[in-house]
């Protein structure tokens, strides 16, 4: 089965040779690179350099090294501040540099909710639906927000990250308490899919969380396999579950179908990035994971 992560802040590994060793060792094919490094004292993420303006001009030195070093693993994506005087131009450079593959958008303060709600974010879509560019969203309880983009933005490719919910256990039981109700009515967009990334920190159990399954197979059932994605986000969640624990529940279970589970955990991200599997070499045998 091809496995790709949606989502992994791959250069906290702090070497390619030890992530990559790491991957081989759960048994992920590929990942989407998202470069984090830190954040600034504006609470802005780094790497990137402020501009005359006062814009954040972001930055991917190691995902982009990484990509073009080995296509076959990496893809990565991208960020990009409304407020750059350069952002049509920006947003065109993705699908367009190789391994370029999607726009990722993150409010992350109250002001920069509160401003997302309010449409500033509108140049932002209006690019990316202009240059056919995917867009990850980090709305954590807040997925109301995104109607009015989605009305007015309809062929946007949108991803709702982090299953769309905030990540508290034990609310699962309740779709208004854990947020559910709001994310599972977005499954009424078509152009509209929800990775599933730090699930297993919504359950009130351990390995193998059959809460968070049985809320994974009602998305499944919302939103069909092939707008749903698998992401671990390995670094940021290694303090709570493995990596291979983010996986292995979902990739081991009899409760999906071999076929939803390749939807699931690598077809559903590569058919949005319009990122193909590498061919096989004749005469080679495949991977086996």
């Amino acid at each position: 089965m091809d496995i790709v992560d949606a989502q992994v802040h791959f250069n906290r590994f702090g070497t390619v040779e030890a992530g990559i060793a790491a991957m081989d060792a759960v048994g992920v094919n590929a990942l989407l690179y998202d470069e984090y490094w830190s954040f600034d004292e504006h609470s802005r993420i780094l790497p990137g350099y402020e501009l005359p303006n006062g814009a954040m001009r972001h930055v991917f030195p190691l995902a982009e090294a990484a990509a073009l070093k080995h296509p076959e693993r990496f893809a990565y994506l991208v960020r990009f501040d409304r407020r750059d005087p350069d952002l049509e131009a920006l947003i065109s450079t993705i699908r367009t540099m190789p391994q370029r593959k999607a726009l990722r958008v993150v409010p992350w303060t109250p002001e920069g909710f509160s401003q997302f709600g309010e449409g500033a974010d509108d140049p932002v879509f209006a690019a990316a639906q202009k240059y056919a560019v995917p867009v990850f969203v980090l709305l954590p309880g807040q997925t109301r927000l995104l109607h009015r983009y989605l009305h007015r933005f309809p062929d946007v490719p949108v991803i709702v990250d982090h299953c769309g919910v905030p990540l508290l256990p034990g609310r699962l039981h309740d779709d208004q308490l854990s947020g559910f109700g709001e994310v599972l009515a977005l499954a009424q967009y078509p152009n509209v899919s929800l990775k599933w990334t730090h699930a297993p920190r919504l359950s009130s159990g351990a390995y193998p969380y059959p809460d968070v399954l049985e809320m994974l197979l009602r998305v499944v059932d919302a939103f069909g396999p092939q707008r749903v994605m698998w992401g671990s986000d390995h670094t940021q969640s290694s303090d709570h579950h493995s990596w291979a624990e983010s996986l292995y529940y979902i990739r081991d279970t009899a409760q999906l179908s071999n076929e939803d589970k390749s939807w699931i955990l690598g077809q559903s991200l590569r058919t949005v990035l319009q990122w193909p599997a590498p061919r096989q070499e004749p005469g080679v045998s495949s991977l086996i994971r």
